[in-house]
This record gives structure tokens, C-alpha cells and sequence, in this order.
């Protein structure tokens, strides 16, 4: 029972969002009408965006890791960033994990090092995400304000996030970093565990030296100015005029949508991207049918970004050697397990 329980988890969030879709959309019709409209220089630009961002995810994991083993084999960080998404649609969502066992494997690394940039790794996203939600509120929120009450609550609801969030995500990863560099503490764990801690502290070690604390921050800024990059021209496809700034906050609001445990992030992301168009950019939507066109845009950019990443990962991640049954008792493993 414990093993379906992820299962019955995503699939219950899975119908719950598809069917807030199902029922917001008027005309479905006119939704995939929208979606096959997309021009295709966009669309192909937006695919090449998407390339770039797992290019640059997997520089940074590789940054993270060299305290731990210098070089490594990008390749093999490429192919195992891209594979996180082909593994993120089996509930846990454990790519995260299982990739990082499979890297520490091949590269005979601890895998609680590695499991810790991983983690370091989200909490570098959050920030950065909430830093450009700031920018975004600071310089460019007064161009795109909220067209509805429920707009205006959505946009409330990030303020506050960001807020307690925030200040949270912080001091935990400061106390991580300090915690990493202090060694005394842990001859009072018993040596095995002792071990373990010590190697997964290992993983945080790169946000201790000047340079490839630099790095890091730049690559992570990369990052996201790339996913929105590559969000205003998915936009372009359908939204001739759609502006740049206004992709700023399309990305922090489709970030929340994508949290949601669903299998690859699918119906999160259409959704909120849907919110967004409607509650923030309905000038730039048809009079006549905007929810109906939202839900074709937001498909179409899922599509693009998604299916062709998909099958990217499912190439990759038989080139390492993982099968759908390893992948499965990875990830079904105990905490203790899988960093040993």
C-alpha cells in the first residue's frame, strides 16, 4: 500500500488540475485550432531555448560536484539532467534521486554528495526565481497588473511566499553551508551515519570557495533568464506582440504549476500558464474566447518544451543503461539506502 501511495497522490492531482482545465475552457475546438496555429520559427526557437537550459543546468551540477571529483564527464551530466524529466513522469518523481545515485555510480562518488547538490540545486531555483519576481515587481509590475479580482489574489499570494519563504530558504541554506565546513560536530553521530553526513555536507562545498560561488550564482541567473527567454518566445508563436517583460512573470506563476507532483509537471503547467494569460495579459487575448486560446497556448508551449525533451531523455537514459525496473528500486529505496 505504501508503494501505490505516490501513485494514487499524482494521479488524484492529475485529474483533480485536468479537470479545472476541462471545465474553464468554452471551446475546446478552438483551443487545439490555437495550438496548431504557433509559427514555427518560434516554436523551433523556443526548442532550442530548452536544449540551452539543460546544457546550462548540467554545467551548474557539474560546478556544484567538483569539490567532490574534478572532472567530470559532462556527458554523462548532460545525459542524466535530461533523463530527470523521462524519470519525473513515475510517481515519486524521484529523477532527482535516481539520477544522482546512477552519477555517483559511474563516477564512484558518495551519492549523498551528490544527492546534496541536487538539493542545493532547487533551493538555488527558488531564490533565483523569487529574486526575478522582485525585479519583476520592482521595474515592470505597473505595465502588467492583474485584469481581475482573482488576478490581484494571485499575485498576493506569490507576494506572501516570497515574503516568509523566502527569509526561510535562506538561513537554511547559510546554516547548510556553515554546517558544511564544520567537521566537529559529527564525531558525536556513530560512524556509519557520521559518514553519510559528512558526504552529503561534501555536496555544499562549492558555495564555500570564492570562484565557484561566482559560478554558480551566474549559471543559476542563466538559467532562468533563459527559461523566460524561452517562455516570451513560445508566447511570440501565438501572441505576436507579447512582451519580453511580461515573460518574467509568466515564468515565476508557471514555476508553482510545475511544483505540483503531477507525472512531468503536465496539467500544472497549462494551468497556471492559462491563470496568467487570462488574469495578467487578456489585452493581448481574443474578445471573443480568450480562456479558450489561453488553453491552446499554454498546451502548445508545454508540447514544445516537453515531448521532444521527453524523448531526448528516453534516448539518453537508455545510453546509461537505466531501465524502467532499476529506475523503480532506486527510487523505492530508503532515505539511508540510496546515500550509502
Amino acid at each position: 500500500m505504501r508503494a501505490l501511495f505516490p501513485w494514487i497522490v499524482s494521479l488524484s492531482l492529475t485529474l483533480l488540475v485536468g479537470s479545472l482545465i476541462y471545465f474553464s475552457v468554452p471551446d475546446w475546438g478552438q483551443s487545439w485550432r490555437v495550438m496548431l496555429q504557433g509559427r514555427p520559427v518560434f516554436l523551433l526557437a523556443g526548442l532550442g531555448l530548452t536544449l540551452l537550459h539543460m546544457g546550462l543546468r548540467a554545467w551548474r551540477w557539474g560546478v556544484l560536484l567538483s569539490p567532490v571529483k574534478h572532472p567530470l564527464a559532462y556527458q554523462s551530466l548532460f545525459s542524466l539532467t535530461v533523463a530527470k524529466y523521462v524519470i519525473n513522469l513515475i510517481p515519486p518523481r524521484a529523477g532527482e534521486v535516481v539520477a544522482s545515485v546512477v552519477l555517483a555510480r559511474k563516477e564512484r562518488i558518495p551519492a549523498a554528495s551528490v544527492i546534496a547538490t541536487s538539493l542545493l540545486e532547487r533551493i538555488l531555483d527558488v531564490v533565483t526565481v523569487v529574486g526575478i519576481f522582485a525585479v519583476y515587481l520592482v521595474l515592470f509590475s505597473g505595465q502588467h497588473p492583474p485584469n481581475s479580482e482573482r488576478g490581484q489574489e494571485i499575485m498576493l499570494a506569490i507576494q506572501r511566499f516570497s515574503l516568509i519563504g523566502v527569509p526561510i530558504l535562506a538561513l537554511a541554506l547559510v546554516a547548510l553551508v556553515y554546517l558544511a565546513g564544520r567537521w566537529d560536530w559529527t564525531g558525536r553521530i556513530p560512524g556509519r551515519l557520521s559518514r553519510i553526513v559528512v558526504s552529503f555536507g561534501d555536496g555544499f562545498r562549492a558555495l564555500r570557495k570564492g570562484g565557484e560561488r561566482v559560478e554558480v550564482a551566474v549559471l543559476s541567473l542563466a538559467i532562468w533568464i533563459t527559461i523566460s527567454l524561452q517562455l516570451w518566445i513560445l508566447a511570440r508563436a501565438y501572441l505576436s506582440d507579447f512582451p519580453l517583460t511580461g515573460a518574467l512573470l509568466l515564468t515565476v506563476i508557471t514555476v508553482v504549476g510545475v511544483a505540483i507532483p503531477t507525472p512531468g509537471g503536465v496539467g500544472g503547467f497549462q494551468f497556471f500558464m492559462q491563470l496568467a494569460l487570462t488574469h495578467f495579459f487578456a489585452p493581448f487575448l481574443s474578445t471573443q474566447d480568450p480562456n479558450s486560446q489561453a488553453a491552446g497556448i499554454s498546451n502548445g508551449c508545454y508540447m514544445v518544451s516537453m515531448v521532444p525533451l521527453l524523448l531526448l531523455g528516453y534516448v539518453l537514459l537508455h545510453r546509461e543503461g537505466l531501465s524502467w525496473s532499476r529506475i523503480s528500486r532506486i527510487a523505492s529505496r530508503k532515505p539511508a539506502e540510496s546515500v550509502s
